[in-house]
C-alpha cells in the first residue's frame, strides 16, 4: 500500500527540486545575459577607442598629402613660368619681365591718349 504522507514527501522534494533548477537556469541566463552586455560594452568601447585613433591617423596623413600636393603646385608653377619665358625668349627675343614693363607703357600710353582725346572734345 501507497503512504500518502510519504507521497506527498516525494512530490514536495521533486517539486523543489525542480523548481531549485528551474531558478539555476534562470540565474545562469541572467548571468550569461549580463556579461554579454558588459563585454558588448568594452568591445563598443574599443571599436570606437580604435576608430578615433585610425580619424587622428587619417587627418595626419591628409595634412601631410595637402602640404606635399601644394608643394608639388609651387614646383610645377615655378617650372613651367621658367618654360614659358624661355620659350618666350627663343621665339620672340622677349623675356616675360620686358613684356610685362611693355604692357604697363601701352597702358600708361593708352590712358595718355584718352586724357588727349577728353581735352580736344
Amino acid at each position: 500500500m501507497i503512504n500518502p504522507v510519504k507521497m506527498i514527501g516525494n512530490i514536495k522534494s521533486v517539486t523543489h527540486m525542480g523548481e531549485s533548477s528551474v531558478r539555476t537556469v534562470i540565474l545562469a541566463g541572467l548571468g550569461a545575459y549580463s556579461t554579454g552586455i558588459e563585454q558588448f560594452g568594452m568591445a563598443q568601447h574599443l571599436v570606437t577607442k580604435r576608430l578615433n585613433g585610425l580619424v587622428e591617423r587619417g587627418e595626419a596623413v591628409e595634412a601631410e598629402t595637402l602640404r606635399r600636393v601644394d608643394d608639388t603646385k609651387s614646383v610645377i608653377m615655378d617650372r613651367a613660368g621658367h618654360q614659358f619665358n624661355y620659350a618666350l625668349n627663343k621665339t620672340c627675343g622677349i623675356d616675360r619681365e620686358r613684356l610685362s614693363n611693355f604692357e604697363t607703357k601701352i597702358d600708361q600710353l593708352q590712358k595718355a591718349i584718352d586724357e588727349l582725346a577728353k581735352k580736344e572734345k
